[in-house]
């Protein structure tokens, strides 16, 4: 075995980059390394300097071994290791440091401030002016029924006081108990998905079923009691089904799975500081299967200038085939339109119709938007998180599109006219 190095990085600040910005941001550049406590915590804690109260923190706010918590209460909960063996060349050497010096060194300037490379610019200079005669328009709305299966887009969609109603209310799991994502699972694309409200009915179907699975939406379905189960520090009711639902759901995936629906959630525990970048998930409403927020929205002209700086690099190297996203690639639930590039990010809050919204900051993306999932194959590359990356950065997370909360004043179920509808005029209150 040739030499290793375990290693942690800080900011010119003096905080800690968290071990998953180190390890994503290296696999876009197609590095491999390991990270976590390497099922070593007695010699993780030593190293960090975590002490038995930390430890015991650390555990109270949910952090389990290979979640993405790598940075509690500020400090540390693993770290990065990088291995070279025989066949290991000083061209990998070489590339390992030129992607920590070209994604992680601080630049001074010539006052004699650091700056550190990849972060987002924003100034709200001239904005109040500028977006207080803009017209925002909402162009699409699209709810998810099964968490990381296909979606379908609606001209409108009744709230509710989890969102939009059924959006990420069902899951599926493994038999040994682990959540199945398109990460994981990337065939779950393939599994489509409809509600009819009317007939009160889920459709799902995959080509790798011949029956269209038809699921009631009335408690009559369930098999069994509700049973308790923990999430994201999230603490969830659910309810499962018939052996029949569940057997069409393994079938389409070639593994065993079950459907579980969410019936009720509550908040339990919290990693972060709710305001600041990366913060912790929504604890002040219901939440169904969602990673953070009731809503992620994203602006067609966010899109549009992505778009552009991906064309410009496979110009600039000549290589590669040339890409075009459309913004469902980024599973949003409201697309908008109208304004600038990344207008979204200065808003406090919004009026979407006559409803009201509060934005919980950027949404930070991972490999999942490097999915393509078109003509029925999933193809998968380092775009495009690595051109985000390289500008949209900052603290950890790489930013696109913002989380919203409904507002909802209805304690209970869904307002009898808390709908939205596409095309309806979208007002935001703005940094």
């Amino acid at each position: 075995m040739g030499p290793i190095v375990t290693f942690n990085l800080k900011r010119p600040d003096g905080s800690w980059f968290g071990y998953r910005e180190v390890e994503k941001l290296a696999s876009l550049s197609r590095i491999q390394l390991r990270t976590g406590c390497f099922c070593n915590p007695g010699a993780c804690a030593k190293y960090l300097g975590l002490s038995h109260s930390d430890l015991l923190s650390n555990i109270e706010a949910g952090h389990v071994c290979w979640d993405d918590n790598d940075i509690i209460h500020g400090k540390p909960t693993g770290a990065v290791r990088v291995s070279f063996g025989y066949m290991s060349t000083f061209e990998d050497a070489k590339k390992f440091i030129d992607f920590i010096v070209s994604s992680f060194v601080s630049v001074p300037y010539q006052s004699g401030q650091v700056h550190l490379p990849r972060s987002i610019p924003y100034s709200s200079e001239g904005r109040e002016r500028r977006l207080s005669t803009t017209a925002f328009r909402l162009k699409s709305i699209t709810i998810y029924p099964i968490k990381s299966c296909a979606g379908f887009s609606v001209e409108g969609w009744p709230l509710s006081n989890t969102g939009l109603l059924h959006d990420r209310e069902w899951i599926l799991k493994s038999l040994t108990g682990e959540i199945l994502t398109q990460k994981k699972v990337p065939e779950m694309h393939l599994i489509t998905t409809f509600i009819d409200l009317s007939q009160g009915i889920l459709f799902v179907e995959s080509p790798r079923c011949k029956r269209k699975l038809r699921i009631n939406l009335k408690s009559d379905s369930y098999c069994g009691g509700k049973e308790a189960m923990d999430l994201q520090a999230q603490r969830y009711e659910v309810q499962g089904y018939h052996n029949e639902v569940n057997i069409w759901f393994s079938n389409a995936l070639a593994r065993p799975c079950t459907l579980l629906r969410c019936s009720s959630s509550q908040y339990y525990s919290c990693l972060g500081k709710r305001g600041s970048v990366g913060m912790c998930r929504d604890v002040e409403t219901r939440l169904n299967f969602v990673n953070e927020a009731q809503f992620l929205l994203i602006s067609e002209e966010s899109v549009s200038d992505l778009n552009s700086r991906l064309r410009s690099n496979v110009q600039k190297s000549s290589t590669g085939p040339q890409i075009q996203l459309n913004p469902l690639r980024f599973r949003p639930n409201l697309v908008i339109s109208g304004g600038e590039p990344y207008d979204e990010d200065g808003w406090l809050s919004l009026k979407i119709g006559n409803k009201c919204f509060t934005s919980l900051g950027g949404c930070n993306r991972c490999q999942m938007i490097n999915l393509d999932n078109q003509a029925g194959q999933v193809q998968k590359s380092t775009e495009p998180l690595a051109t985000l990356a390289s500008y949209r950065r900052i603290k950890g997370k790489i930013l696109f599109g913002i989380l919203l909360r409904y507002e909802n004043d209805n304690e209970v179920g869904q307002e009898a006219d808390s709908w939205l509808q596409v095309g309806q005029e979208v007002d935001p209150n703005f940094d």
